[in-house]
């Protein structure tokens, strides 16, 4: 089995999984109880949250909320943020987000605030746009890192500068999901108030995902949560924390940040060496100006990218058509189209992702039964 698909998800690393059996069998307690149980639970958690941050560049100035997945954060950023004002105002994304952050935008908007999508043709933010976008009673402007469909990489630092400019309250939040462990970055070049991140993109677990969020928006009571109960995570997100999940997800970011640089450069090489490979085949990838490492998106002369995809995965070859939060969804996808595909050419696109444990020769052996596919569906 050849796994080209780690933009959906990652094989949890070892380190992961040994974090995860130890919080199943020796800290199972719940880690909002006072007894000794209890008390390990949390501080193991605490633990993991330092972890995190601190991956993230962050020391003192923020702190971390654990969610259920980066779906979850995404969710909290974007409603969060809404629901914590008191007057309607506007929000901005760009018009190729992740499913979470444009049906968040559009429950808002449903709730009476104002929505605003910023172009992202050819992969690049639409800096002109963004201006034109900005108004003082702006209250949010989400902006993902990397497109999980094109692995285009956004200039979010150099849009948030922006927004800082024209519209200072404005809570900046970028959806890091596809970003995080695989390009260096920290809350601070960023410049984001609130950062979402998710554990099984790297190596960690499902079920566990986080939103990072600076003082600033604590000091402003700028968020609000979007599940109620018995208030942990600071009141932002109420249930039992999934103690194993967030274990396992400290323990990948811990294990991930050691040879980050040298992952995402064996990466990149990777990529460059299958957009040779599919280009000496006559496959042109829909390339951005600026990419994330690991993900590499390609458009087939007039196969539809369900029938490319059963094929190769009849021989072995996992890849995807998308974002797989959107796999199951009918609708031509929102991310190709933004970045200028036909609704024709976006539904014969397939995307390949990567992960440090991808090899040569599955690339090459990729490469090789993408030409036996395009030569034998093209045919019929």
């Amino acid at each position: 089995m050849i796994y080209l698909d780690s933009a959906a998800t990652t094989r949890p690393c070892d380190e992961a999984v040994a974090a995860a059996a130890s919080a199943l069998t020796d800290v199972w307690g719940n880690p909002s109880s006072v007894h000794k149980m209890g008390l390990d639970a949390h501080r193991r958690i605490e633990a993991a949250r330092t972890v995190i941050l601190s991956s993230l560049g962050v020391r003192r100035e923020g702190e971390l909320i654990f969610t259920s997945s980066g779906t979850e954060a995404n969710n909290l950023a974007t409603l969060g943020v809404c629901h914590s004002k008191q007057r309607r105002g506007k929000i901005i994304v760009t018009e190729g987000e992740h499913a979470s952050v444009w049906a968040s935008a559009l429950e808002a908007e449903r709730e009476g605030f104002e929505l605003a999508a910023i172009p992202t043709k050819s992969g690049a933010l639409d800096m002109d746009a963004l201006r034109a976008s900005l108004t003082p009673d702006t209250v949010l402007v989400s902006l993902m890192l990397v497109n999980s469909e094109t692995g285009a990489n956004y200039n979010v630092a150099e849009a948030f500068r922006i927004v800082g400019e024209a519209a200072p309250d404005a809570i900046r939040h970028c959806d890091a999901v596809q970003g995080y462990m695989k390009l260096p970055f920290t809350a601070r070049s960023l410049g984001a108030d609130l950062i979402s991140i998710s554990a099984h993109k790297i190596h960690g677990l499902k079920g566990a995902g986080a939103l990072y969020v600076n003082q600033r928006v604590r000091k402003l009571r700028a968020l609000a949560p979007v599940i109620y109960g018995g208030g942990q995570e600071s009141g932002l997100r109420s249930g039992t924390v999934n103690v194993p999940a967030v274990l396992a997800f400290a323990a990948a970011a811990e294990r991930a940040a050691k040879t980050c640089a040298a992952d995402a450069e064996r990466m990149k090489l990777l990529r460059e060496r299958a957009i040779h490979s599919l280009g000496s085949i006559g496959l042109r990838p829909n390339l951005p100006p600026e990419a994330a490492p690991h993900i590499l998106s390609v458009t087939l002369p007039g196969i539809k990218s369900e029938t490319a995809l059963n094929f190769l995965s009849s021989r072995g070859i996992c890849v995807s058509s998308g974002s797989a939060c959107s796999t199951h969804s009918r609708n031509i996808s929102r991310a190709l189209l933004a970045f200028g595909l036909t609704e024709r050419e976006a539904d014969t696109t397939i995307r390949l992702s990567l992960s440090r444990e991808t090899t040569e020769d599955e690339i090459d052996t990729a490469a090789a039964a993408l030409e036996v596919c395009v030569r034998t569906l093209a045919r019929m």
